[in-house]
Parts: structure tokens; C-alpha cells; sequence
């Protein structure tokens, strides 16, 4: 599947439709009971499809512009379809949802204006965007509910999946880990020491590991001599997973006491550790997945579903098209 058959899909998939303001008056494109759909709104529509494209970095080929002004099209009598069979509870819920997604979008953002910039680029106002939020969530709010006796999973489903799907729930063996890193390469620049740099950098672990087995705070030498950047700010702590790691480090590692301090050579330098806690490898019990089997199931069932779904919906509503 290419891109923009990926877009278009996700585009019916959760509703995608751009918003157009009202159009007063022009030539009818599509009309079906209870609605129409004109010119001045696919016009609309199809501007913001291609300049929000252009946002994230695709550009919209010329030579493609009918295939992707139906399928734009397509969305936007789907929209008019589900806002007429719109129930106030979906209209509430769309209303919450749209306002919820918004809002957490413009956290993205430390400023407002950097906000209103990024919706402006794709050619609308705040205003605009919110409606445009609220009419892709009332789409979704209308299909779900209509749907759902279509995409009921049912607890046989979820048991069936569980068992069919054994390797997923299996979690490997970890490890709490605080370390040390005093690596043989030159961190900033990736060149190996030669060995009297080495030499070194050895004798500097063995002072550092003396410091760590003799009580002085780990977290702090972490901080202070650690050449691992992903962790010394943390005091030296991650976690280890086995299968993960490095084979010659996670043996040591696994094979290690709580909270006794050791030191480890690998390729990449020596390591100072200390195990914090050990967790044993195990099978997730169906009841810790069984919500995101359900959802899974769900989200399979609803795709199945929704392009028969979507045809019905546009015969009952007599859908017409008078595109030149």
C-alpha cells in the first residue's frame, strides 16, 4: 500500500474531513437525502487537504488532483450522511472529544502563537480547526455507535486470541541496574583510545569502583565520572532486559547479588554495577491483556466493517454525484 492509499485509508478510517465553511450559494457536487455538498465546499476542502499534506511533508501530485478530489469528496458526503443520523448524546460526545484532542494538541506547544501558526499553514483559523475536530469526531461518534453490534467482541474471541497468541504475552527477565560507564572509545568523537589512554581510563575505573564498594553515594559518582549520557544524569539507572543487552554484561548482571557493586569489562569499556532488583521472566496472566485484546478485536472487527457499512449508509441515503 503507498502512502497516500495509507493516508486516504486512515483518512475514512477515523473520519477524516476537512472543514468547509457554508457555502450560500455555487453549483451542487453531490447531494443526498437531507444534504448537499457544493462546490465552494469541496473547493474548501480539498485546499486544506493539500496544504496539510504539505505540513507534514508530502506534496499532493497535480496530475492526481481528480482521484484525490473524490476521494475528499467521498469524506465530505460522509460526513453529511452521519451529521444527519447524529443523536444529541453524539453530538455531546463530539463535542467532549473534540475539545479534549484540541486541547492536548495545543500542549504540544509552548507558545499560542506557534499553535495558531501551525493550524494557519494548513488554511485554517483556531475557530475553523475546532469545527473541523468536532465534525471528524461527531463521523467517528455516529459510525461507532451505529456499528457496534458489528464489532462486539465477544469474551470467546479474547480467550481464542490469548491462546493462539502465546508469544506475545511472554515477558522476558529484567533487572533494576545503577552504572558506571568508562568507556575505551572517545566519547564525542567515537575514536578508539590508543593504550596508554586506555590504561587510564582503567585506572580510573578502579577508583571509581573502590569509591562505589567503599558507601559513597552511587547516584553521585554516576553523575560525576559516568560515560553513558543516556543515564548518568539519572544516577546511573536503567533497566536491563535480558536478551536485550550485551551478552558478556547481561550474564554478569543476571548472575549478580542485590545491591552488591561490580565491575564488568566489555567491548564498549567498564562498567560498575549494581543491581537494585531482579524481575523474573513470566507469562502475562489474560486477565492483565485482556483489555487491549478487546480493543484490538474491536479496531480489527471495525475495519472489516466499515467499507460495507459506508456503502449502505450512501445507498439508504440515495447519495447522487455531479462532478464534470
Amino acid at each position: 500500500m503507498n502512502k497516500w492509499h495509507l493516508c486516504l485509508s486512515f483518512g475514512l478510517l477515523l473520519g477524516w474531513s476537512s472543514f468547509a465553511g457554508a457555502a450560500t450559494g455555487g453549483k451542487i457536487v453531490a447531494r443526498g437525502l437531507g444534504f448537499t455538498v457544493k462546490q465552494a465546499e469541496l473547493d474548501s476542502a480539498y485546499r486544506q487537504f493539500v496544504l496539510s499534506q504539505a505540513v507534514s511533508g508530502s506534496d499532493v501530485p497535480t496530475t492526481m488532483e481528480d482521484f484525490f478530489r473524490k476521494q475528499v469528496l467521498d469524506e465530505l458526503v460522509l460526513e453529511k450522511i452521519t451529521s444527519t443520523r447524529a443523536t444529541a448524546g453524539d453530538r455531546g460526545q463530539a463535542y467532549i472529544q473534540a475539545m479534549e484532542g484540541y486541547n492536548d494538541l495545543r500542549l504540544q506547544y509552548l507558545a499560542e502563537s506557534s499553535f495558531t501558526l501551525k493550524i494557519q499553514s494548513m488554511g485554517m483559523t483556531t475557530n475553523a480547526y475546532r469545527l473541523y475536530m468536532q465534525n471528524k469526531a461527531l463521523t467517528q461518534q455516529v459510525l461507532k455507535r451505529e456499528m457496534k453490534s458489528k464489532t462486539m467482541v465477544r469474551e470467546v474471541q479474547i480467550q481464542e486470541f490469548y491462546n493462539e497468541n502465546m508469544d506475545l504475552w511472554k515477558v522476558p527477565e529484567s533487572a533494576d541496574v545503577e552504572h558506571i560507564l568508562l568507556a575505551k572509545i572517545d566519547v564525542s568523537t567515537g575514536r578508539r583510545l590508543n593504550p596508554d589512554e586506555r590504561a587510564a581510563k582503567q585506572a580510573v575505573a578502579a577508583k571509581v569502583f573502590a569509591k562505589a564498594r567503599a558507601g559513597v553515594d552511587f547516584a553521585q559518582l554516576a553523575k560525576e565520572y559516568s560515560e553513558d549520557l543516556t543515564t548518568k544524569n539519572s544516577g546511573g539507572k536503567f533497566q536491563m532486559i535480558r536478551g536485550l543487552a550485551d551478552p558478556k554484561l547481561a550474564t554478569k548482571v543476571f548472575d549478580m547479588r542485590i545491591n552488591r557493586v561490580e565491575m564488568v569489562g566489555s567491548e564498549f569499556g567498564h562498567h560498575i554495577v549494581r543491581v537494585t532488583k531482579k524481575i523474573a521472566a513470566k507469562t502475562k496472566k489474560i486477565s492483565e491483556v485482556a483489555k487491549h485484546i478487546r480493543e484490538h478485536l474491536h479496531m480489527r472487527n471495525y475495519i472489516n466493517a466499515l467499507p460495507s457499512y459506508v456503502a449502505q449508509l450512501r445507498r439508504q441515503a440515495v447519495v447522487r454525484f455531479s462532478l464534470e
